[in-house]
């Protein structure tokens, strides 16, 4: 997911957002690879530091969260959200959250920044849906029917169907986002960022379902391997199995 680049930010985040792209991984900064050659090249952080800290370290968080620094990347959006709203902080907060396999913590700040009267609802729509925060979309798909605010139908549709589902089999927000939290931990060994998609099965009298799949860049056997580990972590979290909801990683060409 891009973080959403600011007047201020712009250019630094379109370069981070340009490094994302090139690799499923994340950048390891002591290696000497092009990219991050090429990063260590641009002052624009800390020139922006002493004219705009709040908007400067919302650039850092979003460059820590590149690199898979968890700890860097949540004390440099702190500081950012200390200083005021930059326009975008919360919202690539959330983003960087996501990208990171924080995906409970990414659902808290959807909540706060991707109702419809923030502006960023349609925006925010698909990554609050990535997130798991499944049932909080589709309260925001109501508020924006009442607001009428005009967006994707099939967006909203699939939203809608996978909450059905959800609620029926009893299945939370919180519960997803704990699922998907221990699928983070083994992205993050693995140091592959989360790339999901959300593939909703409805089937009258057969079955109906909600699987998060994880695009993982190695072989199937690889995958295999890492869907074996993911079961096993999701045992030891104590994660209480539903047929009805399942995170699975898929092998995609690296």
């Amino acid at each position: 997911m891009k973080a959403i680049a600011q007047l201020k930010t712009a250019q630094i985040l379109d370069r981070i957002n340009a490094l994302q792209t090139s690799t499923s991984h994340y950048f390891n900064s002591s290696q000497l690879t092009a990219p991050v050659r090429e990063w260590r090249e641009i002052n624009e952080i800390d020139s922006l530091m002493k004219v705009d800290a709040c908007a400067a370290w919302e650039a850092v968080g979003a460059w820590k969260g590149l690199a898979g620094d968890v700890t860097g990347t949540e004390t440099a959006f702190a500081n950012s959200i200390r200083l005021g709203n930059s326009g975008s902080n919360r919202e690539n907060w959330m983003i960087n959250r996501l990208n990171l396999g924080l995906f409970s913590a990414a659902q808290s700040l959807y909540a706060a920044t991707g109702h419809p009267e923030t502006g960023y609802f349609t925006l925010l729509l698909e990554d609050g849906y990535k997130a798991g925060a499944i049932e909080q979309a589709a309260s925001f798909i109501e508020r924006a029917r009442e607001m009428r605010i005009k967006w994707d139908e099939n967006q909203v549709h699939e939203v809608t169907k996978a909450n059905a589902i959800l609620r029926h089999a009893g299945i939370s927000d919180q519960q997803i986002g704990r699922q998907l939290d221990v699928a983070g931990v083994v992205l993050r060994r693995h140091q592959i960022r989360p790339n999901g998609s959300v593939l909703v099965t409805s089937a009258d009298d057969f079955f109906s379902g909600v699987t998060y799949s994880l695009a993982v860049p190695v072989g199937a056997e690889k995958a295999f391997d890492m869907n074996v580990e993911l079961a096993r972590a999701e045992d030891k979290a104590g994660i209480s199995k539903n047929v009805a909801f399942d995170v699975v990683f898929e092998a995609v060409a690296s």
